[in-house]
This record gives structure tokens, sequence and C-alpha cells, in this order.
């Protein structure tokens, strides 16, 4: 069932694809369309790392010791910053691995 699904809906994606960059159809999206797909990009990597920052546990409530929930703190100070593009994804990646380092080393101290 799995499988079908997977497969489904790798049809789905590749005809809409093919319905907008083939030669065969000539559909053009209007104004209005394009305006709306501007937004896609921000709305699919929002719906990714939302989850994963924002990680609620029922009965705890939300984590907010979390790694992710840091280092995505940090990311917006960079950004407001108005540092360019390469320089935030980088720090916040360094940024966040030496969170994750440092929560390592702090488990083997011994207080």
């Amino acid at each position: 069932m799995s499988w079908l699904m997977i497969g489904l809906l790798a049809l789905i994606t590749f005809f809409n694809r093919f319905a907008f960059f083939s030669r065969l159809t000539r559909y053009q999206p209007g104004a209005e369309m394009g305006a709306f797909l501007g937004f896609s990009a921000q709305s699919v990597l929002t719906a990714i790392w939302l989850p994963i920052v924002f990680s609620y546990e029922p009965g705890i409530g939300l984590d907010w010791d979390s790694d992710y929930l840091t280092a995505t703190l940090w990311v917006m100070f960079l950004t407001l910053l108005r540092l360019p593009t390469l320089v935030v994804v980088v720090g916040g990646m360094g940024g966040f691995f030496l969170l994750r380092w440092l929560g390592g080393i702090a488990e083997l101290l011994p207080w």
C-alpha cells in the first residue's frame, strides 16, 4: 500500500512539473498564480523545520532546552544583522554543531 502511494505521489508530482515546463503544453500561469507560487519554497521549508524546532511532547509540553530551538534563535539573530545568506547558513550550521558538541562534552563531565 505504501509503495503504491509513493508511486502515485511521484506520478502526480511529475505531471504537475511536466505541465509547467513542457513545450508540448501552452499553459502560462497568470500574475496571481505566479505571486501565489512565489511563496511555495518558504511554505515547504516552514513545514519541514517547524515540527523539528518546536518539539512537543504530550504531558511534558514544549521542549525549550532543544538545540534546534537555540540554533534557530541564533540564525534569526544572524539574519537580522543582514549578513549574506551563505554566512547565515554556515554560521547556523556551525552554531548547531557547536551546541551538539558541547552537549556531548557535558554528558562526559562528572558534575
